[in-house]
């Protein structure tokens, strides 16, 4: 198996879960809450990390690996159609290391539910369709 088919196959993996807390978390339950967004980092992780592989299969050149670079090139090649909900995935997976008030957790996780499942969703699909 090729490394960008394991990539794709563990980032898959991982948003199959991430999808499957946000379909029961109510917004009220704060241990569904948590692990909403602990399943969130954990996919964010592996977005970057395998789009930086499709890059290279794609023959993409990343001046940097950092993922704002890596989302903004998966925004020009039409892997992702709205590079601004990519950068504000990013803020908000950075925030989640300095959360310091009760209702930012709450916030990030409606962000999570309402735009981040389904940006990770149609990448899925994008970089389906590439394999």
């Amino acid at each position: 198996m090729r490394n960008i088919e394991f990539k794709y196959i563990n980032l898959k993996k991982a948003y199959i879960k991430l999808k499957e807390v946000s379909d029961i978390y109510d917004g009220q339950n704060d241990i569904i809450r948590d692990s909403l967004i602990q399943r969130f980092e954990f996919t964010y992780e592996l977005t970057h990390k395998t789009l930086r592989e499709f890059m290279k299969y794609l023959g993409v050149t990343l001046e940097n690996s950092f993922p704002r670079t890596i989302f903004k090139k998966a925004y020009v090649n039409n892997l992702i159609s709205d590079d601004k909900t990519w950068i504000n995935l990013l803020e908000d997976r950075n925030s989640t290391f300095h959360i310091y008030s009760e209702d930012m957790p709450k916030e990030i996780a409606d962000r999570i539910i309402s735009n981040y499942v389904s940006a990770i969703g149609e990448l899925i699909d994008n970089l389906e369709k590439l394999l």
